[in-house]
């Protein structure tokens, strides 16, 4: 039964004849909505995925801009304290 991918694809495979359709119609039917609503689910997925995906890029490019920024940052901070600091308390051989 591993041959087919959707309910019509099942119900070839099975070769129901017409009474057994017309006994299981409301079941096929319900069926063939939940396929639907799988494909629209998969479709909202893989945009979603998408989505995240430029999301994260974006994230990935703005925390590098920041970490440099940081990192210059430090660096200034730790230059002006050194320059603030008085003259004396610079240890010298």
């Amino acid at each position: 039964m591993g041959e087919y991918e959707t309910v019509d694809g099942l119900l070839d495979v099975l070769n129901l004849s017409k009474e057994e359709l017309q006994v299981h119609q409301e079941l096929i039917d319900a069926c063939r909505q939940n396929e639907q609503k799988l494909i629209e689910y998969h479709i909202s997925t893989q945009q979603n995925i998408e989505k995240l995906y430029t999301i994260l890029d974006t994230m990935y490019e703005r925390m590098s801009v920041l970490s440099v920024a940081v990192d210059d940052l430090v660096n200034e901070a730790e230059s002006l304290s050194l320059k603030m600091l008085p003259a004396d308390k610079f240890y010298r051989e």
